[in-house]
Formats: C-alpha cells, sequence, structure tokens
C-alpha cells in the first residue's frame, strides 16, 4: 500500500508501525534488507521522497519543512491507532525528528524516535544553500536527489529546536569515523523522555550491514534505566523478538554498547578524543604514585605506558621500570632481561617461598604488549586509561594489562600483609606476546634455567553473567588452547587498463570465493573441555531453553543431531561468538591485498585468513583444508601459509602436533585454590575447566608437562569480548576490583 511519501508494508495483526527515513540521496532501497529481520508484530513504512526510486518523475523537495510536513501527513493516514516508531538513518534521522515534532503537535503519539549514524539536529546551523555543480543542461533542470537532501540541510538551523517528549535511540555504528559516539550521544538532549545512545558493530552504512542489530536497537522496548548499569544489552522485551538470520563472523551483531540515562547523560563529561589527547609517550612516567593494591589504578597507569607491538616486539623498557618500582618499593627482588632489540625487556619479580616446602614456583604470566590501536577510530584517546560510566577505557584494558594489574594488586597485598607462601610466587611481564621473535619461546630457549615453574597462570577463561547480564553464573580456568594456522586465498585473471574493465577481474573473483568462505560452517564438534564447561553452563544457567538446548546438544548421537542443538546452543547463548569458537572449527579473515597502480586492473588479488582448531574436536587439519578447496573449486588458489622453509604438508603435520598437546590436569593444588576462590569470592557461582577460544603463550610450557591455566578473572559482557582487539576496549572497574579479590583468595590458600 502506498500512501503519498510512504508504501506501507503491512504485516496481519501488527501493533507496531515502524517509519524509516532514508540517508542523504537515497531511496526506499535503502531498507530492502530490514523486511526479513523485523520482530514480529512490526509493520514497516518506507519514506519516497520524490525525485527517486518510484517518484523519478516528480523534482526532489530541498525544504525540509515541506518534506515533514508531507510525511506527517501519510502517517496520520495510515498509523490507525498503533504505535509508531520514527527511524532516520543519516541525514533521514533530522527529517524523522522533523516529523516527529509534527506529530505531537497535532495530538499523534509517537513512541520512539531512532537516529542511525546521524547528526542532531543543533549541528545544522543554517548555512547558505550552495550552488549546484555547474553541467549540461538547461539552468531549470532540477537538482539531483543527493544535491536536493545537501541543500535541505544547508538550509536548516537547528540549534534552538525544542526537545520532544518522546522515547529516543541514538544509534551509532563502533566502525563509524563520520558520526562516533560523541556525536551520536548529542541526540540525548533533543529529548526528554527515556534516551539512550547504542552502539551497533560496523561501519557508516551499519543500516545496510546488519539490520537486524539497528532495528534491535531501534525497537527494544526496555526503558534505558531498566539496563544494567554496565552497558551490556539485555534480553528483548516480551514481544520484541528479532528475527535472529545473522551469521557468526558476517558482521551481523546484537545491540551492543553505552546506555545514559538522562541524569547521567546531564552528569557526564565528555571523553577525550583520540585526537585532541596528547601522546601518551610524552605523559606517562616511569614511577607509579598511587596504591600498588589497587588494581584499577595500576591499570590506568599499565595503559599509559604505549607498549604498541607493530610486529616485531614492542617498547617495554619503561613499563618495565614502573612495575620495578613498586615492587622494590615493597621488598620484593626483580630483574630485567633485555632481547635483541633495543628497549625490548622481560620482567621478573619473585616472592621466595618457604623453602622447606618444597614445591616448584607458581608462575602469573602477564604479557606488557598490546596490538597497536591505529586503523580504527577510537572515541577515547587508547593510552589515556579513561574511566567512565564504570568502566576502563584503554588499549590492553581486557588484553591484558587488565589481568596484570589483577595478578599484581592481588599479590603485593599478600606481601604488604607479610604473607609467606609455600612456593615461590613469580610475576613474568612478557614483552612479545602479540607478535615478534623474543616471546617466551625465545626466552625458554635462551634461558632454560631461569624460569622453572610448578604451574602457570596466565590469559584465558572467562566469567560469565546471567542473561540479566548483571548476575554472575559460571567462572571458568581454561586448561587448553586452540590452534590457528593460516591460509591465503588467490584469484587470478589478467592485468589490463581501467578504461577497459571485464567481468572476470581477480578482485571481483576474490570477493565471489570470499562469500563461499564466509558462508563455511564447520560442524559443532565440542572436545572434553568443552563438554566439560557446557555440562556446568546448563547446570548454572537459569534459563531452561538454553539449558534444554546444551544437553540436547551434549546427548546427540548422531552429528547431524549435535549440528542442531550446538547452532540452537549458540543462537541463544548471550556470548555467541564466544560458544561458536568453543563448540568448532572458525574461519576468521585478516586482511586483503589487491592493486599496486591507479591505471592498472590487478591480474591477482590475495585474502589471508586463520583457520582455528580445537585440541581432541576431530577436525584434521588436511581435511579442512581440502574441504575448504572443494568449496572453493577451480576459481581460487588455497595456500597453507607455513614457516620459512617448510612444505604444506611439514606445516600441516606440525599443526596437528600442537592440537596433540594434552590439556592441563586440573588435579593440582592451584586448580583446587581457584575453585575455592571462586567460592569465596562469587557465592552460587559454578567453576569450571574449559577450553580457550584464542592462543597464549601456553603451548611451550604444556609441551613440557607443565600445568598452564587461563583467567580472566572479571565478569565480562559479549560488547567487552567483541572489543578484545578491537576499537574501544574496556573493561569494568568493579568487576577488576572483583577479580583481583578472586586471585587474591586464591592466593590465601597457598600461605603457610
Amino acid at each position: 500500500m502506498s500512501v503519498a511519501w510512504l508504501k506501507v508494508h503491512d504485516a496481519e495483526g501488527a501493533d507496531t508501525l515502524a517509519v524509516c527515513f532514508p540517508p542523504a540521496g537515497a531511496d526506499d532501497s535503502a531498507f530492502a534488507g530490514w523486511h526479513g529481520a523485523l520482530p514480529e508484530g512490526t509493520a514497516l513504512a518506507l519514506v519516497m521522497p520524490p525525485g527517486r526510486g518510484s517518484r523519478t518523475d516528480e523534482p526532489p523537495v530541498t525544504d525540509l519543512a515541506r518534506y515533514a510536513d508531507a510525511v506527517a501527513t501519510g502517517i496520520r493516514a495510515v498509523a490507525a491507532g498503533r504505535r509508531l516508531v520514527l527511524i532516520g538513518v543519516g541525514l533521514g534521522a533530522l527529517a524523522a525528528y522533523e516529523t516527529c515534532r509534527r506529530l505531537l503537535d497535532a495530538g499523534v503519539p509517537v513512541a520512539r524516535l531512532g537516529a542511525v549514524a546521524g547528526r542532531a539536529p543543533g549541528d545544522f546551523h543554517g548555512a547558505a544553500v550552495p550552488e549546484a555543480p555547474a553541467g549540461p543542461g538547461p539552468e531549470d533542470v532540477p537538482p539531483s536527489p543527493l544535491h536536493a537532501d545537501l541543500r535541505l540541510a544547508d538550509s536548516y538551523d537547528g540549534r534552538r529546536s525544542p526537545a520532544l517528549a518522546v522515547g529516543l535511540r541514538a544509534v551509532w555504528a563502533t566502525g563509524d569515523a563520520r558520526v562516533p559516539l560523541a556525536v551520536a550521544r548529542r541526540w540525548t538532549g533533543w529529548s526528554t523522555g527515556d534516551r539512550a545512545a547504542i552502539g551497533v558493530e560496523g561501519g557508516h552504512d551499519v543500516h545496510l550491514e546488519c539490520p537486524a542489530a539497528v532495528l534491535s536497537a531501534c525497537l527494544d522496548d526496555r526503558p534505558a534505566g531498566d539496563r544494567p548499569a554496565d552497558g551490556s544489552t539485555p534480553a528483548p522485551a516480551r514481544g520484541a523478538r528479532p528475527s535472529r538470520r545473522a551469521v557468526l563472523g558476517a558482521g551481523a551483531t546484537a545491540v551492543t554498547g553505552a546506555v545514559l540515562s538522562p541524569a547521567a547523560e546531564a552528569a557526564a563529561a565528555p571523553r577525550p578524543s583520540a585526537a585532541a589527547a596528547p601522546a601518551a609517550e610524552g605523559r606517562a612516567g616511569d614511577s607509579f604514585d598511587g596504591d600498588p593494591t589497587d588494581p584499577v589504578a595500576l591499570a590506568v597507569a599499565m595503559i599509559r605506558q604505549n607498549t604498541s607491538n607493530p610486529g616485531d616486539g614492542a617498547v617495554t623498557l619503561p613499563h618495565a621500570r614502573m612495575l620495578q618500582g613498586l615492587f622494590e618499593a615493597a621488598g620484593v627482588p626483580t630483574e630485567m632481561v633485555p632481547t635483541p632489540k633495543k628497549d625490548n625487556v622481560h620482567f621478573f619479580a619473585r616472592v621466595p617461598g618457604s623453602k622447606p616446602a618444597g614445591k616448584k614456583p607458581l608462575l602469573f604470566l602477564g604479557h606488557s604488549d598490546v596490538v597497536p590501536a591505529t586503523g580504527d577510530t577510537w572515541t577515547v584517546e587508547p593510552f589515556a586509561g579513561h574511566i567512565e560510566d564504570g568502566r576502563l577505557y584503554g588499549r590492553g584494558a581486557l588484553d591484558m594489562k587488565g589481568v596484570n594489574a589483577a595478578f599484581v594488586a592481588a599479590l603485593l597485598r599478600h606481601v604488604r600483609e607479610g604473607a609467606r607462601f609455600d612456593r615461590d610466587i613469580v610475576f613474568w611481564s612478557d614483552c612479545d606476546e602479540e607478535q615478534g621473535p623474543h616471546g617466551v619461546r625465545w626466552f625458554l630457549d635462551e634461558h632454560p634455567d631461569k624460569v622453572d615453574p610448578g604451574v602457570v597462570l596466565t590469559e584465558g577463561g572467562w566469567l560469565l553473567n546471567q542473561r540479566d547480564g548483571t548476575t554472575p553464573m559460571v567462572a571458568t580456568l581454561t586448561c587448553n588452547d586452540r590452534r590457528f594456522m593460516p591460509l591465503r586465498l588467490e584469484t587470478t585473471s589478467y592485468a589490463t587498463h581501467t578504461s577497459k574493465p571485464f567481468a572476470g577481474q581477480a578482485v571481483i573473483r576474490l570477493g565471489r570465493m570470499l562469500e563461499r568462505l564466509g558462508e563455511w560452517r564447520a560442524h559443532i564438534r565440542p572436545n572434553a573441555l568443552s563438554r566439560r564447561y557446557f555440562t556446568e553452563l546448563a547446570r548454572a544457567t537459569t534459563d531452561p531453553v538454553l539449558a534444554a538446548a546444551v544437553r540436547r546438544m551434549l546427548d546427540a548421537r548422531t552429528q547431524a543431531a549435535r549440528d542442531r542443538a550446538g547452532e540452537e546452543v549458540v543462537r541463544l547463548s548471550e556470548t555467541p561468538e564466544l560458544h561458536n569458537a568453543m563448540l568448532r572449527t572458525t574461519a576468521a579473515f585478516t586482511a586483503t591485498s589487491a592493486g599496486y597502480y591507479v591505471s592498472i586492473v590487478p591480474g591477482t588479488a590475495t585474502a589471508d585468513f586463520r583457520v582455528a582448531f580445537l585440541p581432541g574436536g576431530g577436525d584434521d587439519p588436511g581435511r579442512v583444508v581440502a574441504e575448504l578447496r572443494t568449496l572453493l573449486g577451480e576459481g581460487a588458489t588455497l595456500q597453507v601459509v607455513g614457516s620459512p622453509g617448510e612444505t604444506e604438508q611439514q606445516t600441516l603435520d606440525r599443526a596437528r602436533q600442537y592440537l596433540s598437546i594434552p590439556d592441563s590436569s586440573t588435579d593440582t593444588d592451584v586448580f583446587r585454590a581457584w575453585e575455592e576462590a571462586v567460592r569465596q569470592s562469587h557465592p552460587g557461582v559454578r567453576a569450571s575447566a574449559c577450553q580457550f577460544e584464542a592462543v597464549t603463550s601456553a603451548v611451550p610450557f604444556r609441551q613440557r608437562g607443565i600445568p598452564v591455566y587461563g583467567i580472566y578473572p572479571f565478569a565480562v559482557t559479549r560488547d567487552m569480548l567483541k572489543r578484545m582487539h578491537g576499537t574501544d576496549e574496556h573493561i569494568g572497574a568493579a568487576a577488576l576490583r572483583q577479580g583481583t579479590e578472586t586471585l587474591y583468595q586464591l592466593l590465601a590458600r597457598l600461605r603457610v
């Protein structure tokens, strides 16, 4: 049904009408992917401005008042008492706001205004309308739709526009440099109702990339004040059930992000921007003047040390000097071991234990280097250690300076109390974990007698909450890592001048091949550690539907039944990406390359990706590579990327050898001390051994038969997990303190 400016796609029994306003220059096709992503009970009305789409014969409108008057008239004709939600994308958000004003003035209630990747009314100051670009044709030729929309925006002054009595959701895309969070937040000043800024993973065209996530953000019925204080996403309200068709790893995600109540928005100080803040290296010194038993203060100081690893190792000497100062002030002996790279050092602190016990040391292994924070737009300066709304932001906050701060604070608290342990406790700050030649394996080869631990505790397991986002549910200690194997996809055609493009270009072929690989899904094959974890998860969760799905997966007798149940487990999970990685082999794409000159269509295009395997999961690297080659067919070459001089067979054999390394035994006093510590610090939370979804520096120790356990001791949300190695990486400050208490309780059980 079409009514003037609207094309209505009704739904039987729909009690909600979502009216969608397209971005500048676009037509209703901007929302082509929204139909299948609508929650039940919701109809869609698409705004169709003149001059485009089915209205190309009509002249475009260059006046926003006329635009909003026309749409408001159309909405009144089709609203029929339904709950109204207006959603504008880009410049369409401004049109939605002005339309909302007119509806409210006419007594038509509007439940929600959604502004997606758009600037707020106050950002428009009524500048002069630009002249139309010169070109052939008579002077009275109407402007193009895009130029008409630009005129419309440039003639609009919204600085004195009123705040509306309507609920508001300002949706920002986490990878959008044009409309970042700081810009989206300004929308909250144009609403006096329930309002929130919500982040969705994607770029400026997030409405095309992730329609289900955008709709969920705009249509979610929960008031902002009812959301978890840590900003995590609650379960959808009853009756608002998005269609979950998103494929893991394809970029479609559920809603994430920062939610601001009206009071909090009024009180919040602006975040320092990455562009405005001074360089971290010029600000951070080598000393720490705070309380070394305060993990939050320690984590801030560590983040402010810019230890980015560009690939050949980080500059960690200033960070090590800071650690040296606080340990030696507590009377703990320290040592720095340099590597061949300048200012790239390993740091050690050793708390001597009671020698008569005869136990080998417990090693806290943390890495001081972090991945770079370049190439993606942060809403905060990544090396400022910024705290806002209870969150600590910064590169390395999660991976893994927050963990290091918990290790150090818990240990020094015992030292301050004069504790004696039944073994040495060693803290090792590794300098090359992310990349580089001088990490743990190099150190153990070069200095085999320097460290001889009985048990190693490093990064790994997670503490997850119930669906309410605030109640701890299950704590894990990981006992093995996944193994990654790099692959390279290459397509070829022929190089030619850009004036003569052709259908079989290498880049086009690469895109098609990547689509095939992106849709590939390995079978659900949980290994022993994953089965142990999911058994505990089924007991811990308060969601009976999830628990039933987990049990069906674990009890399945056929691969088809296991796949069906496993997919349901992932779909129902609050951390689907994490649980997906614990159940199957996965592929993640990291880089593409093509072209070398502006006027040449390249004859070769490549893409790099990593396939990750579960130890004991049943997927053989050679068989997986063969399966992927069959999937790609003759249109591409798939290469296994090994070490220099290795054949493909040697690389596959090395991968199989790594996958055969056994899990760390849970029959140790340290594992039992951790279980008791969890019971002490998080009463009622289930503790379980677990499979880590990534890889750490544990392999060289496990190869020597030394138990290695992984722990991130603080509670995390899906949003936090997705920002690991990503933009606006953060952890909860209160959760960090609580996790430090867990480590303190673990160490307390090793005191003499």
